[in-house]
């Protein structure tokens, strides 16, 4: 039950979030839903975070994909897998965060690849499915010019996971959904071991989410020899 209740949370931010940010992050929205905040922070991501997609080859392991194409009689694990894939595309595999201040790491941490300095440009909050959602936006000051603009969902359920959106779609972004965005990666708290992370996705409520996405056969959309 506490499994199921995990996963339930964890995967509820892919239904639920879909918030617009403005133009600019200089606009200032006056309706009782969107609001903009020019206070800079980033505590509440302070901290060292992994994304889910670093761990494929640990679901793989678990056979999740397996799992999920038996009860889907159709598409094969491998086509599982890059729909789980395309959903979350992020090259972003693990980072800390300190001070406005984020660092990208290899997945298992033991590789820097850049820093960069953030200042935070405000978020907004609207109503999706009767929950109230903030997107708070980051742009880069210095450092690591590789994700000029990040935009980090708040923290959100039981392991205090977040999603984060970057690349150029959202750098020019007026309107859309975040939960549609090619570039996103759903972080989790990287003291939590790949087991751990194993368990709680391996769930029918996780076979579900995985049958939800999009999902194309290899060779679909290719002519005959």
């Amino acid at each position: 039950m506490i499994r199921a209740v995990l996963i339930a949370v964890i995967l509820s931010v892919s239904a639920t979030v879909g918030a617009q940010l403005p133009p600019s992050a200089l606009d200032v929205s006056t309706g009782p839903i969107d609001r903009i905040i020019k206070t800079p922070k980033t505590a509440e991501w302070e901290g060292e975070w992994v994304s889910v997609s670093s761990q494929i080859d640990y679901l793989d392991r678990l056979g999740v994909f397996q799992k999920a194409a038996a009860a889907a009689k159709g598409p094969a694990a491998d086509d599982i897998r890059r729909a789980f894939l395309r959903r979350f595309s992020s090259d972003m595999g693990r980072v800390r965060i300190a001070a406005g201040r984020f660092t990208f790491l290899s997945p298992d941490g033991s590789i820097v690849i850049g820093a960069a300095q953030y200042a935070y440009a405000g978020f907004v909050e609207k109503m999706s499915e009767g929950r109230e959602i903030q997107w708070h936006r980051f742009t880069l000051t210095g450092g690591l010019n590789k994700y000029p603009v990040l935009v980090c969902s708040e923290p959100y359920g039981v392991l205090g996971q977040w999603m984060i959106v970057h690349g150029d779609s959202v750098v020019g972004m007026k309107a859309g959904r975040y939960d549609s965005m090619e570039e996103q990666a759903m972080m989790l708290p990287a003291d939590l071991s790949a087991e751990a992370l194993g368990n709680a996705l391996d769930t029918p409520e996780f076979v579900s989410f995985l049958l939800s996405l999009p999902i194309s056969k290899k060779n679909e959309g290719r002519g005959g020899p």
